[in-house]
C-alpha cells in the first residue's frame, strides 16, 4: 500500500527517487535548480513541434532525484492540469521502477487547496493497474512513497485537501478493480459480497435483496432481464447515514455481463461487456468515499445487478413486462436492458424521500457516437441540477455535456400495446433512453441521468486515466455533494 505525505518547500537532496515538475510557461522564475535544464529541454521539444511535452530531463545524479518535466498548457484549468500531470508522472515513475516520487505544486495558483487535492488524486490514480489475475515477470511495483511539495517555504500545505484527494482516488480505484474483473468472477453475487465487505470495513450499511425478495417486492423489470441467466439477480441498498435527513440517492446500472440477451450482440468486442456494471462500481466507490470522508449528507446507493444472457427462459423481443412502477413495458430490444433494471431502481428510489436522484449507466452506444470518449452525457429537466453537475464535472475532470430532453422525443418510445417501449429507434438513441428513465421519476423529484458509455473505460493511459477501467463518476458525484446542503 503506497503512502502519501505533503511537505513545505522542496526535497532535501535525494530524499525521493523521482521529482516531477509541472512547468507552466506563464509562471515566474523561482530560481529552482531544475529551471535552466528544463527550459533548455522544453525549448528543444517546442522546436520539434511536440505538443505539451513531458519526459525525463535529468537522470543518474547521485545528489538529486531523477527529474521528470511536464509542460502544462496555459489554457487548461489549474487543478485539471495538476491532476493530469501528477497522474502522468507517477505512471512514468512506476515504469522506471522508482520506489518514491515527489510532485511539486506549481507556483502562483489561484486556488492552492484545489491543487493539493488534485495532486493527491493524480498521484493515487495515474499508475493504477490490475495485475491480480496474471503472473508476468518484470512487472514493476508502484512507488511506495509519494510526496507533494509546496515548492516554496511561503506556501502552507492544505492537509485536509490532500487527505480528501487521496481518499477519493482510493475509492475510485475500488470501483476500477470491480470493473476490471471478468464476468465469471464479478457476478451479481460477487458485487453484493464485495459491497457487504466494504460496508463493514468503512462503516456504511448494506442490504442485499435476492430473487425471492425481489419477486415479493415486485421488481418485475429486473427479474425479466435476469431470466436468461443462471446467476441470481441482486438489489443492493447502501446507506451512509451522515448527519441524517433526506438522502441523496445515487443509482448505478449493474449488468455484470451483457451479451444482449436474445437480441445478441456481435462477437467482436463482446468481452468488453464486463464493463457494463461500471455505474454500479462507481456507486460502491462513492459509498466508500462517503464513509471514509464522513461527509454530512446522507447518501443512499442503489445497485440493480444481473447478467443479460440468451437462453430458452430469456425475455424476448415483443414481450410485455411490468416492473415495480406498475407500468407495462414492451420490450423491443433485449439489448436495451439497462433502462429496464434502472426503471425498478428509480421507482424504488422515490420511496426514500430523496433530495435528488442521480443515476449512472453505460446505457447507450449512441452516447459514444455523439460524444466520443471525452464527456458523459447528462440529461435532466432540472436546470439547477444540471449546472451543479456540470460544475462538479469540470472540477473533477469528468466533464459532462447536457443533451435535450424535450417532450417531442417522448413520442419515439410510445407503444401500441403497452404504456411504453424500451427503445425509440436509432435517432437520438441516447436521449430516448434518458426519456425512458424519466418516465419512471416524478416531475417533483430532482433527477439527472449520466450516460457513461463513452467514458467508463479507456484504450490508452493518459493523465490520471490508466488504460482499462476508469471508475468514472466517483469524484464527480463527490464534488457535486460538496456543493449540496
Amino acid at each position: 500500500m503506497s503512502e502519501l505525505s505533503a511537505k513545505v518547500g522542496l526535497p532535501d537532496g535525494h530524499e525521493v527517487d523521482v521529482l516531477a515538475v509541472p512547468w507552466m510557461a506563464s509562471a515566474a522564475p523561482t530560481g529552482a535548480w531544475w529551471e535552466a535544464v528544463a527550459t533548455a529541454w522544453l525549448g528543444v521539444q517546442t522546436a520539434a513541434g511536440t505538443p505539451e511535452p513531458s519526459g525525463w530531463v535529468g537522470l543518474g545524479d547521485p545528489d538529486r532525484p531523477d527529474l521528470f518535466i511536464e509542460r502544462i498548457g496555459d489554457g487548461t484549468a489549474p487543478e485539471v492540469a495538476v491532476r493530469r500531470a501528477a497522474g502522468s508522472a507517477v505512471r512514468a515513475a512506476r515504469e522506471r521502477g522508482a520506489a518514491s516520487i515527489g510532485f511539486v505544486i506549481p507556483p502562483g495558483l489561484p486556488d492552492p487547496s484545489s491543487a493539493f487535492q488534485a495532486a493527491a488524486e493524480g498521484l493515487g490514480l495515474g499508475d493504477w493497474r490490475y495485475d491480480n489475475l496474471r503472473d508476468v515477470p518484470g512487472l514493476t511495483e508502484p512507488p511506495g512513497l509519494r510526496v507533494i511539495y509546496t515548492g516554496s517555504p511561503d506556501v502552507e500545505v492544505d492537509h485536509a485537501a490532500v487527505d480528501r484527494g487521496w481518499i477519493l482516488a482510493a475509492a475510485q480505484n475500488v470501483a476500477r478493480e470491480l470493473i476490471a474483473l471478468p464476468g465469471n468472477v464479478a457476478t451479481p453475487r460477487y458485487l453484493a459480497d464485495a459491497a457487504t465487505r466494504l460496508g463493514s470495513e468503512h462503516g456504511f450499511e448494506v442490504q442485499v435483496w435476492g430473487e425471492s425478495k425481489l419477486r415479493e417486492e415486485g421488481f418485475g423489470a429486473l427479474l425479466a432481464v435476469a431470466r436468461g441467466s443462471v446467476e441470481e439477480p441482486q438489489f443492493l441498498i447502501l446507506d451512509h447515514k451522515g448527519a441524517g435527513g433526506d438522502p441523496h440517492v445515487i443509482v448505478g446500472k449493474g449488468v455484470t455481463f451483457d451479451a444482449g440477451g436474445i437480441s445478441i450482440k456481435p462477437a467482436a468486442g463482446m468481452e468488453d461487456m464486463k464493463y457494463d456494471m461500471s455505474g454500479a462500481a462507481a456507486v460502491i466507490g462513492i459509498m466508500v468515499a462517503a464513509a471514509a470522508l464522513d461527509i454530512p449528507q446522507r447518501v443512499i446507493g442503489l445497485v440493480p445487478a444481473t447478467e443479460n444472457l440468451p437462453s430458452g427462459a430469456a425475455v424476448k423481443p415483443g414481450d410485455v413486462i411490468r416492473g415495480l412502477s406498475g407500468k407495462s413495458i414492451e420490450v423491443i430490444n433485449t439489448d436495451a436492458e439497462g433502462r429496464l433494471i434502472l426503471s425498478d431502481a428509480l421507482t424504488f428510489a422515490q420511496r426514500l424521500s430523496p433530495q435528488a436522484i442521480v443515476d449512472m449507466a453505460t446505457l447507450t452506444g449512441a452516447c459514444v457516437i455523439a460524444l466520443g470518449h471525452h464527456a458523459l452525457a447528462l440529461m435532466t429537466p432540472d436546470d439547477e441540477l444540471s449546472e451543479e453537475l456540470t460544475a462538479a464535472g469540470q472540477a473533477a475532470d469528468e466533464r459532462v455535456w447536457r443533451l435535450p430532453i424535450w417532450p417531442e422525443y417522448r413520442k419515439q418510445i410510445d407503444s401500441e400495446i403497452a404504456d411504453i417501449k424500451n427503445t425509440g429507434g436509432r435517432p437520438a438513441g441516447t436521449i430516448t433512453a434518458g426519456w425512458f428513465l424519466r418516465d419512471f421519476v416524478d416531475d417533483a423529484v430532482p433527477w439527472a441521468h449520466l450516460d457513461i458509455a463513452g467514458t467508463a473505460w479507456s484504450d490508452e493511459a493518459r493523465g490520471w486515466k490508466s488504460k482499462g477501467a476508469v471508475g468514472i463518476g466517483v469524484r464527480l458525484v463527490h464534488e457535486w455533494l460538496r456543493s449540496r446542503p
